[in-house]
């Protein structure tokens, strides 16, 4: 991949949940390959440990067409007409990309990320912000070059065309001493009125 998408790593975590961002949820975070733009590797990375704080994008694999959550319905596409299979593995499959990307919006400043669905020989590129999804058609990786060139230009793109927030800036030293200030001032007072109350 690395003539595809230069700057790109993309690391297998499909054995190695997100354990530091991650840990009390109920379900684990482990997609199959995390992407990770280059000197922003996971701690441990030949551990093959996922870190969506870090992650770039996800891709997830699912190897029947009964995983797929999406289809084109047998009277064709029409704005009205729904692509979403729901069927048991289906609604497991997209509740499963739908956990990993809210925690990767959770863990990062970013206005949208991408993930990556293959089922099988098809691939779905999806674009998640706060307010949903939207989702490619299906693309016959073996056949069809976009799939690699959506991973080309994924390299290329400035960070705020990749999702990056770049209105979140870090903090200053004095807004953070002012912080800090507010924040031990705001303890003084809750131990005096604790005190007075008492």
């Amino acid at each position: 991949m690395a003539s595809f998408a230069p700057g790109l790593s993309f690391i297998d975590t499909h054995s190695k949940a997100d354990m530091t961002n991650c840990k009390s949820f109920t379900f684990k975070i482990k997609p199959d390959i995390c992407v990770y733009a280059d000197g922003t590797l996971p701690p441990h990375p030949r551990q093959s440990s996922c870190n969506i704080s870090a992650t770039e994008v996800v891709i997830e694999f699912k190897w029947g067409f009964h995983h797929s959550p999406f289809y084109i319905p047998a009277n064709g596409s029409s704005p009205a007409a729904h692509f979403v299979s729901e069927t048991d593995k289906a609604m497991d499959t997209l509740g499963q990309i739908t956990s990993y990307s809210a925690a990767q919006l959770g863990t990062q400043y970013r206005t949208h990320t991408f993930s990556v669905l293959i089922v099988y020989d098809q691939a779905y590129i999806i674009r998640w912000d706060r307010e949903g999804a939207t989702v490619s058609s299906a693309i016959n990786y073996n056949e069809e070059p976009h799939l690699a060139d959506f991973f080309h230009r994924y390299a290329q793109a400035s960070p705020a065309l990749r999702g990056v927030d770049t209105s979140v800036m870090p903090a200053s030293v004095e807004e953070a001493r002012s912080k800090l200030i507010n924040i031990k001032g705001a303890r003084q007072v809750t131990r005096t009125v604790r005190s007075f109350c008492a």
